[in-house]
């Protein structure tokens, strides 16, 4: 057996030293890819040589049985599913932005507090607004009598109508004035944009406020959706509706819905498509920026024959094959069957080929026999 070994390796290091020279990293692991193929070649050529010389000369082997066990191959639906990574994200979820510029006079609100849509949040200094809407409003108040009385001479034909227009047309611009001040004033106050929960207030009392500066958040999670980037090569079997399971690591939870958009766009840049799953969160527990596992259901068949993937074996051939049992004369025989083998997920392949669905396949001791064998079946 020595010599055996000693002149495989012998003869691939010949063949190893034989090899064209490549400069290239990839021609020297061909070169000794080929080496490793012909010492495989050799080795299994001597050991079945030695399984039956063993098998000639020891009695013991003649007559020992080996222990298999079985399982019956399946028909029944098979789904398949791919799963990608998304994150939570909320539609009503703002950064709440003042409309003016002042100081913080009042704070109305704490974080945490739950808020109706218009809703005052904050107000700002507004002394200046204020005091121009009292000016206005004082001229006002004259030009409205001014005007009553122009309006009652003007009526009995006295007074000139140039003057009435004038006295009219100056009281509709304190009135347009007036209404612009207000609207100026209502700036000031910042609102909820929604009803929600205040998440956060960023400055305090006392403090400047800008537009470019926001000091406030308010989201309202009761309903939030998840995102995720998809790979092109499922986009002819990623539409609305296709169904989806999401998990959450972080909660240990799992929600069963569909895609509610899928994108019409590529990303160049990563080839994917933006794919949306909405998602019903009345607990709260769902939180922007969480991450989730999405499995998406790609391929389905209503009735398929179904194996276990762990006894699908493959040949010096390349072949794919699993060993079945058949009661010939009351003995337990392996057949070999050469199978065309389709889609696996969770440890479940498609035959496309090869199984009826009405055999029963070996399991347990399927690496140790072959075709032809006389096996026991263990109970």
């Amino acid at each position: 057996m020595k010599k055996v070994i000693i002149t495989v390796f012998a003869l691939a290091t010949l063949v190893a030293c034989e090899a064209p020279k490549d400069d290239s990293r990839l021609g020297k692991l061909a070169g000794e890819k080929d080496s490793l193929k012909l010492v495989y070649t050799e080795i299994a050529a001597r050991m079945a040589e030695l399984d039956l010389q063993i098998t000639a000369l020891d009695t013991a082997v003649k007559t020992r049985v080996p222990l298999v066990t079985i399982g019956p191959v399946e028909i029944k639906a098979f789904e398949h599913y791919f799963v990608v990574q998304g994150s939570v994200e909320a539609d009503k979820n703002a950064l709440i932005y003042p409309e003016a510029m002042g100081e913080i006079v009042a704070i109305l609100v704490k974080e945490g507090q739950v808020v109706n849509k218009g809703d005052v949040i904050m107000e700002l200094d507004a002394k200046l607004v204020r005091s121009q809407i009292k000016e206005v409003e004082n001229s006002y108040s004259f030009m409205k009598d001014m005007y009553e009385k122009q309006e009652k001479l003007w009526t009995q034909k006295i007074g000139s109508e140039v003057e009435f227009l004038k006295i009219k047309n100056d009281k509709k611009g304190l009135e347009q004035k007036m209404k612009t001040l207000k609207a100026q004033l209502d700036l000031y106050i910042v609102r909820a944009p929604f009803a929600g929960t205040v998440d956060e207030i960023a400055p305090k009392v006392g403090e400047a406020a800008s537009p470019q500066m926001p000091v406030a958040r308010v989201v309202n999670l009761s309903q939030v959706y998840i995102k995720s980037d998809v790979s092109e090569n499922y986009i002819s079997s990623v539409k609305k509706g296709t169904s989806a399971k999401v998990y959450f690591s972080s909660l240990d939870k799992s929600f069963v819905t569909s895609v509610n958009r899928s994108g019409d766009y590529i990303n160049a840049n990563n080839r994917t498509f933006k794919v949306r799953f909405d998602i019903d969160n009345a607990s709260g527990e769902l939180i922007p920026n969480m991450l989730a596992d999405i499995s998406i259901l790609d391929y389905t068949l209503d009735s398929a024959v179904v194996i276990p993937t762990k006894i699908i074996q493959e040949d010096r051939q390349s072949n794919e094959y699993v060993y079945v049992m058949s009661n010939i004369g009351g003995e337990i025989t392996v057949n070999k069957i050469v199978i065309t083998a389709g889609m696996s997920y969770k440890g479940e392949t498609v035959i496309l080929e090869g199984l009826s669905g009405k055999e029963m396949y070996i399991d347990q001791g399927a690496r140790s026999v072959q075709d032809g064998d006389v096996v026991k079946v263990a109970k």
